[in-house]
């Protein structure tokens, strides 16, 4: 019977805790399910980037229609969009001149066209991943 007693100690000590291999395997998985929400918490907010200036080089251009009719002329910079009128007021708010990495829009005329140009992410002109007024970007599902 002492041997039944001994066993029964031991076997419900064993029972109370995790073992290390346990607690690795749990931390493990931990890690893991960490990761992947922080890649899809990241390509969310790039994307939300990306459509915000989309929306903002749009708004931008449609600003340029009411400056040319106070005005006479097409703006030359967001200077000029920004830049306040007799009245106080101005077609764009200063806060809004830079896209969501933070560089300024670009303005670019050409003839009586107005073409409102971001940087994009790598803060670059001219290169692939600029968002323009001029060229819509295509979906991620057709890229």
């Amino acid at each position: 019977m002492k041997n039944e007693t001994k066993e029964n100690v031991v076997a419900s000590a064993m029972r109370r805790g995790f073992t290390l291999v346990e607690l690795l395997v749990v931390v493990a998985i931990l890690g893991i399910l960490a990761t992947m929400a922080v890649v899809n918490v990241t390509g969310k907010i790039d994307g939300t980037r990306i459509t915000t200036c989309e929306s903002s080089v749009d708004a931008i251009k449609n600003a340029c229609v009411p400056y040319e009719a106070k005005h006479g002329k097409l703006p030359r910079s967001m200077d000029d969009l920004c830049a306040e009128d007799a009245d106080g007021v101005s077609e764009i708010e200063e806060k809004n001149r830079y896209d969501p990495w933070d560089n300024e829009y670009k303005i670019e005329i050409k003839g009586k066209k107005v073409i409102v140009i971001s940087a994009g992410p790598d803060g670059e002109f001219g290169t692939e991943d600029d968002i323009r007024s001029d060229r819509k970007r295509k979906p991620k599902s057709e890229a």
